[in-house]
């Protein structure tokens, strides 16, 4: 499968907002908000967040396209010069087990190794077994640090980081 990995401009808010929809809407135990918080959110905010977040040197949002569709994203942020913080991960299941996956995340390494960053974490749910070894084969490690997925949930995520 010929994928594409790269990261979008700031005028590509309505490409970042589909592929969230439908990862929200796919994966709603995946995601700290909800597919109601998310679409309740006007045009006017996804245009500022995007902009803000694309244009910010130490923010990347990253889509993987395959035959021209977007077919999976990444959001990374190396905050404090050194941590290269991970989420809104997510491919279509259409094309799951094709490698896009461990390629949005090794371009997310590169990419905060590249402005600074020695070390990444994310947060996955504990029941998220494949989410699991996806990031255990790029070298994530658990730090048995866990919360609930949002407030009220019994949903339980935890803490995976590794040395860049």
């Amino acid at each position: 499968m010929d994928v594409r990995i790269r990261a979008i401009d700031g005028d590509e808010w309505r490409l970042w907002r589909s592929l969230r929809m439908r990862a929200v809407e796919e994966a709603p135990d995946a995601f700290r908000s909800t597919l109601g918080q998310e679409s309740a959110e006007a045009d006017d905010w996804w245009i500022e967040l995007i902009k803000k977040t694309a244009d910010h040197p130490y923010d990347v949002l990253l889509v993987a396209e395959a035959a021209g569709d977007a077919v999976g994203m990444l959001f990374g942020r190396v905050n404090e010069g050194e941590l290269l913080d991970v989420g809104s991960m997510w491919v279509e299941p259409e094309v799951r087990r094709n490698g896009i996956g461990r390629r949005l995340l090794a371009n997310a390494v590169e990419w905060g190794v590249s402005v600074g960053a020695v070390r990444a974490e994310l947060w996955v749910g504990k029941d998220n077994t494949a989410a699991q070894r996806l990031y255990e084969q790029a070298g994530f490690v658990p730090t048995g640090e866990t919360e609930p997925l949002r407030a009220g949930s019994d949903l339980v995520v935890e803490k995976l980081v590794v040395d860049l």
